[in-house]
């Protein structure tokens, strides 16, 4: 009696040992892949961050194109993830009709939304940070004229050109915002021609700023304004780097951070499904100073842009956004 009750015992011991480590985390990447020097690759870096801080392997997955998403996430179920995240809205489809089908598995969407119990929608407040660049870009264009270049119409680019429309307008009234569209399709993410064309003719009409938020894209419009004298803004990663000196600032959307916590969730056993905004206040968004872009962070600029944060972050100053 005593051997078959120690051996229950066991059993449920080992049961429990089991299923608090059956904790396997993926990432499915956009076709941009992971090292797109923007959205994908932060959460490469917040992915490989977590690996090295726990020993837990993250399995990739990136996919060629939208159409083989639904394919990417089968992979990654049939690998035995446990926990899949999928950087970007475009992922909102596929996994509506995916996630229903494997409860068993923990999704968590950056950038979208999804309803489910085994779903976790993470959105940032681009327009919170896009507004604390709008009140640097005002303050350093000379010519009153500043540029931003969307990759395609989405709910997330809105938010992009609302709070740093919002931003310039607010700190400079009679500043001029021009706005344009890579494309009205996915594609907008992925052709820096295009973008840098878009940049272009903004530059011929006086934009002395631009602020691409195109993925891949705007690699193409910070290119084009680089050759021709204008400040560039870096957008989701830090990208200051590429052109040190000529970058106003970068607004980064912490998804490393973001990626990290999501993953962090599902060892612990504690994920929990639903949507969550990170603005300001919750460190989800911020421009970046650093040895790259110092030099153009005038004194001015550090302190409007200290005052609309504070303001931001109380409330005084709500920005605006279309959802």
């Amino acid at each position: 009696m005593i051997r078959i009750a120690l051996a229950a015992a066991l059993f449920a011991c080992t049961a429990s040992i089991a299923s608090a480590t059956a904790f396997k985390p993926c990432v499915v990447y956009t076709e941009a892949g992971k090292f797109d020097k923007s959205f994908n690759e932060m959460a490469y870096d917040g992915s490989q961050t977590f690996a090295q801080k726990t020993g837990v392997a993250v399995a990739e997955f990136e996919p060629a194109g939208e159409d083989a998403y639904p394919g990417a996430l089968q992979s990654a179920v049939s690998a035995g993830c446990t926990d899949v995240a999928l950087i970007g809205f475009r992922f909102q489809t596929a996994l509506a009709a995916f996630a229903p089908q494997h409860t068993d598995v923990r999704f968590t969407l950056f950038d979208g939304v999804v309803p489910g119990a085994n779903v976790a929608s993470v959105l940032f407040a681009e327009n919170e940070g896009s507004y604390l660049v709008g009140v640097a870009a005002a303050l350093a264009s000379k010519s009153g004229t500043v540029g931003f270049i969307g990759g395609m119409p989405a709910t997330v680019i809105e938010r992009f050109e609302k709070g740093y429309a919002q931003g310039v307008k607010d700190t400079r009234p009679d500043a001029t915002v021009m706005t344009g569209l890579v494309a009205g399709d996915p594609k907008g993410f992925s052709d820096p021609f295009a973008a840098s064309e878009i940049a272009r003719d903004m530059l011929r009409h006086g934009a002395d700023v631009l602020f691409p938020a195109a993925g891949v894209s705007g690699l193409g419009a910070l290119d084009i304004g680089h050759a021709k004298g204008a400040l560039g803004v870096g957008v989701d990663s830090n990208q200051n780097y590429l052109y040190p000196g000529h970058m106003l600032t970068s607004m980064v959307k912490r998804l490393d951070v973001a990626i990290a916590r999501a993953f962090e969730a599902g060892r612990s056993q504690t994920f929990t499904s639903g949507i969550t905004r990170l603005g300001l206040k919750e460190g989800g968004v911020d421009v970046v100073v650093d040895a790259d872009n110092r030099a153009v962070w005038t004194p001015a600029i550090v302190e409007a842009v200290a005052r609309a944060r504070q303001a931001i972050v109380s409330g005084q100053v709500r920005v605006a956004s279309p959802s």
